[in-house]
């Protein structure tokens, strides 16, 4: 009869406890997203597809697909073993194919000749620019957020593509159509010289002032928290952990991983929204000569930009969470 009753008691325990700590997954349909990343210059660019890959496991995210807007062909490559890693190998990725930036990475080279992968070689990856036509076109209308963590190169070049075989309108209009938003790791706030806005000014000056719906950039200045100190406790085949390795800085600061916890968990009222508010309204005006950025309040502007609010340590804390998530098949 004891023994009975503890069961009972127990088992009341545990319900309490999942309608208490209900599932973020269980809050929010999953979001249709499309990732643009770097992968090569700063590791927190791997930090970033970690919890993508996690929020997408946890279904808070529709992962679409991931383009890389830098010309290193490890860049693709490294991209293509991290999607691999997390049980995406078929995820679609593409890679700029026109002229972009080109930096060392400290990482990508060792990352991709050191995980198995799905591509032998970047040149297999299609054209980003046909792979964002081909899934912008697929999906519902103002309902695909597109999130940058790097260089504005791929968006501004898709703004400037033509009707295709997917779809009639140029690259323009087919963006005003499907695209709910745009999230920007970019800028800093009110003024700065931040490095995905600088290295390919031109693209960011032009991509930034023709996108014809909302943008919300995550600055520098929201990035600053360390993360990461556990990734040693990873296994050692995780390519996460050996990135980080590579690139020397355990823990290292959070620029692209705040873009990606603000995406799935800080949009209309997410479980997260509290860490942030919205700035008023305005436009990111970007010095040609040196993409030196300054912020210009507008109350018909379609930009804003993040206002941390929350701790460092209490943002922090949520990243280092989801940049420890292991693949599906290893929980």
């Amino acid at each position: 009869m004891q023994k009975s009753k503890a069961i009972s008691t127990f088992i009341a325990v545990l319900l309490c406890m999942t309608c208490s700590n209900p599932s973020h997954a269980a809050e929010r349909p999953a979001l249709p997203v499309i990732v643009d990343t770097d992968m090569e210059s700063d590791v927190d660019d791997i930090g970033a597809m970690a919890m993508v890959h996690a929020l997408a496991d946890s279904s808070e995210i529709d992962l679409l697909g991931v383009m890389v807007c830098a010309k290193n062909p490890w860049s693709t490559l490294c991209a293509d073993r991290i999607n691999t890693y997390f049980n995406r190998a078929q995820l679609p990725l593409g890679q700029l194919k026109k002229a972009g930036v080109n930096r060392e990475s400290a990482y990508a080279q060792k990352i991709s000749e050191a995980f198995p992968g799905n591509l032998k070689s970047a040149d297999e990856a299609p054209d980003a620019i046909e792979l964002y036509r081909k899934l912008l076109a697929a999906g519902e209308d103002k309902s695909i957020v597109i999130l940058t963590i790097g260089y504005t190169t791929n968006l501004r070049d898709l703004l400037g593509s033509p009707a295709d075989q997917h779809s009639n309108l140029n690259g323009k209009a087919l963006v005003e159509q499907k695209v709910k938003l745009w999230i920007c790791m970019g800028g800093q706030f009110p003024e700065g010289r931040e490095a995905n806005i600088r290295w390919d000014t031109e693209a960011s000056a032009e991509a930034i002032s023709a996108w014809p719906t909302e943008i919300i950039f995550a600055g520098w200045e929201t990035g600053n928290m360390k993360t990461g100190a556990k990734l040693r406790d990873l296994p050692q085949d995780s390519p996460v952990r050996r990135a980080y390795e590579h690139f020397g800085r355990i823990p290292h600061k959070s620029w692209d991983q705040v873009a990606v916890l603000y995406t799935a968990r800080g949009l209309e009222n997410g479980p997260s929204a509290d860490f942030w508010e919205l700035s008023e309204p305005g436009a990111m005006i970007i010095n040609p000569a040196n993409g030196r950025n300054t912020w210009k309040a507008d109350p018909k502007g379609n930009q804003r930009h993040l206002i941390q609010k929350a701790s460092n340590e209490e943002i922090a804390q949520e990243i280092n969470s989801l940049m420890m998530h292991a693949p599906k098949s290893q929980n």
